[in-house]
């Protein structure tokens, strides 16, 4: 079959001829006629007028010169095209990407991590909270007994507690270990070092610790606030005013420089009078 483009010589509709029928059709007007005036209306259709007259009916058996193109679906070709490469794309990448099915554990997987992280938990909680609880009662014993820490080595230190916050120290650490005092009045070095002796003995017999134990002593640290400067010594078990580390206060600039302070120059004529 030659299929080839003509026009219909009645209602100029575009229609689809094979050049070997000696008749076409036309599928919009039903006007028969000769292929060849069809396809020469189409090559040269200056002109040519189109009459657009009723066609007269025809049998439903006589014979039908209509031609169904053959030309391909350009439009319908290309997404079938398309949709093959996206399959195939799809399938390479599948082979490299991680759904959550791919990673789903199995349901007795996930109940024994379930159970292993309660437990982990539980046991945390089941040491800490205990341990949190024993030292909070060795902080309130201590500093039920920091008055004779300071009493012992005469430091003014306001040890009152005010909603449970005391005003003149803190006891603070993992093991209470560190005791920070602010003394209204100068200190000595031998008042530190006997502050720091009497904190040891407080919080060793709260703690059952014995004098000769490094632990006594072990990371313990006294730390003074005083008007006179700041001392601080730190676990020793020999300690003396040599391992006390002073840091001395500020000093505030004095309001006239050392030149504004000195007698103002006398002219010669002031000197004269």
């Amino acid at each position: 079959m030659a299929t080839e483009q003509g026009i219909c010589k009645n209602c100029g509709s575009l229609l689809m001829v094979d050049s070997r029928d000696e008749l076409c059709e036309c599928v919009f007007c039903d006007c028969v006629f000769p292929s060849a005036e069809a396809i020469e209306i189409y090559n040269n259709p200056d002109g040519v007028e189109f009459p657009n007259l009723p066609q007269p009916k025809r049998d439903s058996k006589a014979t039908r010169h209509v031609v169904t193109p053959v030309f391909d679906n350009v439009v319908e070709k290309a997404v079938k095209v398309d949709q093959a490469q996206n399959k195939e794309t799809r399938k390479v990448e599948k082979l490299f990407e991680i759904s959550p099915d791919d990673i789903k554990a199995p349901k007795k997987v996930k109940r024994t991590v379930y159970i292993t992280t309660a437990v982990c938990i539980l046991l945390v909680l089941g040491i800490s909270i205990p341990l949190s609880i024993l030292r909070h009662k060795h902080k309130a014993n201590i500093s039920d007994n920091i008055s004779l820490c300071v009493t012992a080595a005469n430091i003014k230190v306001d040890t009152e507690s005010d909603d449970g916050y005391a005003a003149g120290y803190k006891l603070y650490g993992q093991e209470n270990d560190h005791l920070a005092l602010v003394s209204t009045e100068d200190v000595t070095n031998e008042q530190v070092v006997s502050a720091y002796q009497s904190f040891c003995a407080i919080r060793g017999e709260e703690y059952g610790y014995s004098a000769d134990e490094a632990r006594y002593y072990k990371g313990v640290v006294l730390t003074v606030y005083a008007p006179n400067g700041i001392f601080k010594l730190a676990g020793s078990k020999d300690a003396g005013v040599d391992k006390i580390e002073f840091t001395a206060p500020e000093t505030e600039a004095s309001e006239e420089s050392a030149s504004d302070t000195s007698a103002p120059e006398t002219s010669e004529s002031e000197s004269s009078k």
